[in-house]
């Protein structure tokens, strides 16, 4: 999340945001915010901009704003002033005058990230990361992806993998040699269903689906491209509609514009680690970024392989995290060392979840996926069916695969 300050006043509410958010940014006025804004509207952003006149306020009436923003006014205690953002659609107006001033808005900037989630719609974006390699992130991205879609047949569940390195998933949902993957997804020169299929969209089983990431190591290079992140993104905006669950899976945490962005726009954010010193220490880096970037309340924090030798406790490990931070973390949930099957299914590229279903490690999933998918308002509120998607879309699959 963006805050955006538009003020060379109430400083002392800037600084109080440089302190606890990872990007806040101060304007000398409303056009340099508009162009900034032009160029970042992937983004959340909250808007606090200070006004002296109407004319200054209206302003706002030019502006095309999407739904991803937030915007609190401080003006004078004045009805018109308060009348006129009301009419303009502004979220808050604050009365400069205002003892509790500097609370209030910090209370709304809090608040925000609700209400654009709300505006933006339901949907289901899960980013799975690790700390490092190794730690079993595309394992457990990739059988979550399989136990959702066998869990609940009638919802459609797409994964996409947006690592960094060389592809593997696409080998544990038997693509071997993909013709198309991730990079040409970027290359569409429309987003429409019919050529999604032609674009790197695979039909893995009834339900799930695949996009399969680059394919050589060179391909970072394209992941990289700002032209090419827009392009990512707006796939991502496109797809969702179509999709009761997309899984990403982001590989290693980097702090790169892509892996930023759609952790930005994710609904929830799986970190996965383990229990010992070193990957504590690392961890700990890692939500001191998540919790300046106002991503704190979407995040899960899975412990895997748990139960090796010379693990820390879940308490330690608590205590580790939130030493120095504003808010107490948890290690959410907590996976077992499933070391002989996963060995076993590793080398043969074959999904834990399709090859040994009541495996220690499927059944945790099976659990995570009900105690984190299953309670979504999305299925209260979206009962969408195999028949009812958008465009028909699944009805549509059968003639072009």
């Amino acid at each position: 999340m963006i805050v955006a300050y538009v003020s060379q006043a109430d400083m002392e509410c800037y600084n109080k945001f440089v302190d606890e958010f990872e990007d806040v940014r101060n304007f000398a006025n409303i056009n340099e915010f508009i162009n900034f804004y032009a160029t970042n509207n992937n983004r959340d952003i909250v808007l606090i901009y200070r006004v002296e006149s109407i004319n200054e306020l209206q302003i706002l009436t030019s502006m095309h704003f999407k739904n991803n923003i937030y915007i609190i006014v401080i003006g004078k205690d004045d009805i018109e002033f308060s009348l006129q953002a009301g009419k303009i659609g502004v979220d808050a107006y604050i009365n400069d005058s205002s003892p509790s001033k500097a609370v209030d808005i910090h209370r709304l900037v809090i608040d925000s990230r609700l209400v654009i989630k709300q505006r933006k719609g339901k949907s289901n974006i899960s980013v799975f990361t690790g700390i490092s390699g190794g730690i079993g992130t595309t394992t457990i991205a990739m059988n979550t992806a399989r136990c959702l879609a066998d869990e609940y047949q009638d919802k459609n569940v797409l994964f996409l993998d947006f690592a960094y390195t060389k592809a593997i998933s696409n080998l544990f949902f038997n693509v071997i040699n993909p013709e198309k993957y991730i990079i040409d997804i970027a290359m569409m020169p429309n987003l429409e269903v019919e050529e999604l299929f032609s674009s790197g969209l695979y039909k893995i089983s009834n339900n799930l689906f695949l996009v399969p990431g680059i394919q050589k190591h060179t391909d970072r290079e394209d992941l990289e491209k700002h032209e090419n992140i827009q392009k990512f993104l707006n796939f991502i905006n496109f797809i969702k509609e179509k999709f009761d669950f997309i899984i990403i899976d982001i590989g290693v945490f980097e702090d790169v514009e892509l892996e930023v962005d759609i952790q930005e726009m994710a609904d929830e954010i799986f970190v996965i680690t383990e229990f010992s010193i070193p990957s504590m220490s690392i961890l700990k880096t890692y939500i001191d970024i998540i919790d300046k970037s106002g991503w704190y309340n979407k995040t899960r924090l899975i412990a895997n392989r748990v139960d090796s030798f010379g693990t820390i406790t879940q308490d330690d490990a608590k205590k580790i995290l939130s030493r120095g931070l504003k808010h107490q973390f948890e290690i959410d949930f907590s996976l077992p060392n499933d070391a002989a099957h996963c060995r076993e299914c590793w080398n043969e590229a074959k999904l834990v979840y399709d090859l040994y279903p009541n495996a220690p490690l499927s059944q945790k999933l099976l659990l995570l996926t009900r105690q984190f998918f299953y309670h979504h308002q999305h299925f209260e509120d979206n009962k969408k069916t195999v028949l009812q998607k958008p465009e028909n879309f699944l009805s549509r699959l059968k003639q072009w695969l």
